[in-house]
């Protein structure tokens, strides 16, 4: 091939060597696969508590195996797709009027023990602004949301595992994306362990789900709650329990925070195939005789995001065909529950049968999609033009949980 024949051999190793180490700094213990979610266990909780037992389990391989095994599945599912797809941050282009910055929880593999930080990403380029560590030394990042405008956060850090306790921290971000110190709400620390956060666009309304309280049994969402921060009022509703447990995921806020938009389904959330709609005025008790269901999909609720009126949804769901790899978004009318238009499909980038995490700006103009399989892939969607633009966001935290937010 000319240019190869004409290129000295040496050069060329070096170029080869260069771009293989480029390539493996990216590299992260969340590119190599794991081992599948139990059924039984949260995501979250796996995700925050796994890291040190697979860490104990890489160490007890023979050297000699691991070594080879390593550098096989390192370069073969890892290093190479990352020559091809370009380096870290890498863009398809940013999307005009879209915000600057999002933040996200992240798990750095140079943290020894494993936790979790939380990072200000670039949205234009995935690269990272700033990296907060929490307070203590046994805190964890949980779950990360936005409240109020796009530069304005509030972030969940788990502060006892024992007692299942959630402290909330409201910060900000200047211009540079730099962050502001972290400051505890004004409210009682949250009774159990915050999986999920959404806030108003207004500023006044905080909502969240949690699992594990009382009794702090990891087997997924307990109860959901709003908080209203000007009179610090804080109510929770109930999943109930026993074998026709509906459980509860996906929470969104209208720009008022007058209504909570909730995805559900029986016993796992991950089965979730309707979409329901609280006002957060409503008294505390039971959420499925508090709440109003709204939407029935064959194909699945993955998703739903209500949009700044209460009026619409965003709506993640399968596709009609069951095929696995992909997923569809669409805009359904909450009062008929009819679809207003098709979003498109998103492609999984592999036989994948899984669900991906959306977060709508505080504009109401811009998706952010995250949660891909075994990828820190993020992908931004202005939703008058349907435009997308991808990029990736290093050691974004991927399983489950409200990882990042615009």
């Amino acid at each position: 091939m000319k240019g190869l024949e004409e290129m000295p051999t040496r050069a060329m190793e070096e170029r080869v060597r260069d771009a293989f180490g480029a390539a493996a700094e990216t590299v992260t213990t969340q590119d190599l696969p794991g081992p599948p979610t139990p059924r039984g266990r949260s995501r979250v909780a796996w995700g925050l508590r796994a890291w040190a037992p697979r860490a104990r389990l890489h160490i007890l391989v023979p050297v000699a195996a691991a070594a080879c095994v390593s550098v096989i599945v390192v370069t073969a599912t890892v290093v190479a797709p990352k020559l091809l797809a370009g380096p870290a941050g890498g863009q398809a282009g940013a999307l005009a009027g879209a915000p600057k910055f999002f933040a996200g929880v992240a798990n750095p593999s140079e943290n020894f023990p494993p936790s979790t930080v939380l990072k200000i990403y670039r949205s234009a380029t995935g690269r990272v602004a700033t990296t907060v560590r929490p307070s203590g030394p046994e805190h964890e990042f949980a779950a990360v949301g936005r409240l109020g405008n796009d530069r304005t956060y509030v972030a969940a850090a788990v502060t006892d595992f024992g007692a299942c306790t959630t402290q909330l921290y409201r910060f900000s971000i200047d211009a540079r994306g730099r962050v502001s110190r972290l400051t505890p709400l004004s409210v009682p620390r949250v009774n159990g362990i915050v999986e999920e956060l959404a806030g108003s666009a207004d500023g006044n309304v905080l909502a969240y789900t949690a699992y594990g309280s009382k009794r702090c049994v990891l087997h997924g969402h307990d109860q959901a709650g709003v908080i209203h921060l000007a009179t610090r009022q804080v109510t929770t509703w109930s999943y109930g329990g026993g074998p026709g447990r509906t459980s509860f995921s996906s929470l969104s806020l209208t720009a008022d925070g007058s209504m909570l938009g909730l995805a559900s389904g029986p016993g796992d959330p991950i089965a979730a195939s309707d979409a329901w709609v609280l006002p957060t005025s409503a008294p505390a008790g039971p959420l499925v005789h508090r709440a109003r269901k709204v939407l029935h999909l064959r194909t699945g609720v993955y998703r739903v995001v209500l949009n700044d009126t209460g009026s619409q949804a965003y709506v993640e769901t399968g596709p009609a065909s069951g095929r696995r790899g992909v997923v569809v978004l669409g805009l359904y009318d909450i009062s008929t529950g009819k679809q207003v238009r098709s979003l498109g499909r998103l492609s999984l980038f592999g036989d994948y049968l899984s669900k991906l995490w959306i977060s709508l700006d505080a504009a109401a103009q811009h998706l952010l999609v995250y949660g891909y399989p075994a990828s820190h892939r993020v992908t931004e969607i202005n939703l008058a033009t349907g435009r997308q633009a991808s990029t990736t966001a290093a050691h974004l935290f991927t399983e489950g949980s409200t990882a990042a937010a615009w």
